[in-house]
């Protein structure tokens, strides 16, 4: 079995070293535990593909806990002390709707199989995908239409949303670039329309919060992406979102 360390003085276990009999395992794990005590090592990870779920029983025996979970894979870390700090698992789920609205003032809306009332077009965003992108892929899928970020023009939360997690949700303001809809994820949204946002607004059929949020941010600047000079590695963000200065810094300076 294979490790390399980390610089927090912990230990990354390769798992596509782990010895393929159980014996073979439980003699790595326990030459790992002599080293990690020896050397006062700090938190030792391994992830475990599922391909190799058969390692887990092992690895709790030797104090190892459940950190955080993909679909293929399962991180567990061993604490060497309840005081060592050991780095958040995941605690929300992002997503993401828009307000997109055209020329005539008509809002694009969406209603759901299931539901009742119609809503904006919005999903969950992926792992590693930008808020624009996440966005701008679930109004095409959802209603064919293609679109360009404008900007965040407000986010909510909601606790306890799903699995345990917290959610946010970032309400964006989008341009339309076309206007015919095409329904292509038909298996989720029942019907997609323009519809006056004042209609939206007064339907009593549509979600109340909703509505009030809409009617407050619809005609608001908000956020707008940018990027700076100095965003490099190794410490790059891959967005940033502004909000509109009302003056310079150097005018700022000026005044006083």
């Amino acid at each position: 079995m294979r490790f390399e360390l980390d610089r927090f003085n912990g230990v990354i276990i390769d798992p596509a070293s782990l010895p393929k009999t159980t014996e073979e395992l439980k003699n790595d794990i326990e030459t790992l535990l002599t080293y990690l005590e020896t050397n006062r090592k700090s938190l030792s990870w391994v992830s475990l593909p599922i391909t190799r779920s058969e390692c887990v029983p092992l690895f709790v025996s030797a104090g190892f806990t459940f950190h955080s979970c993909l679909r293929e894979e399962l991180t567990l870390v061993r604490q060497p002390s309840e005081v060592t700090f050991v780095p958040f698992i995941p605690t929300h789920t992002i997503g993401a709707s828009a307000i997109v609205l055209n020329e005539l003032n008509e809002i694009l809306l969406v209603k759901e199989r299931g539901t009742t009332g119609f809503k904006l077009p919005g999903g969950y965003i992926e792992a590693g995908e930008k808020i624009q992108h996440s966005i701008q892929r679930e109004i095409f899928e959802e209603t064919g239409i293609k679109t360009l970020f404008e900007s965040i023009v407000g986010f909510t939360t909601m606790h306890t949303h799903q699995l345990g997690k917290s959610n946010l949700h970032f309400i964006c303001r989008m341009k339309p670039l076309t206007q015919a809809i095409n329904i292509l994820d038909i298996e989720e949204i029942e019907n997609a329309r323009w519809i006056p946002l004042s209609s939206y607004i007064s339907e009593p059929c549509n979600s109340l919060t909703d509505r009030q949020l809409i009617s407050t941010v619809a005609y608001c600047t908000g956020l707008v992406t940018t990027d700076f000079t100095g965003n490099i590695e190794p410490h790059k963000r891959d967005e940033i979102y502004i909000s509109q200065k009302l003056m310079s810094f150097e005018d700022k300076g000026q005044t006083r």
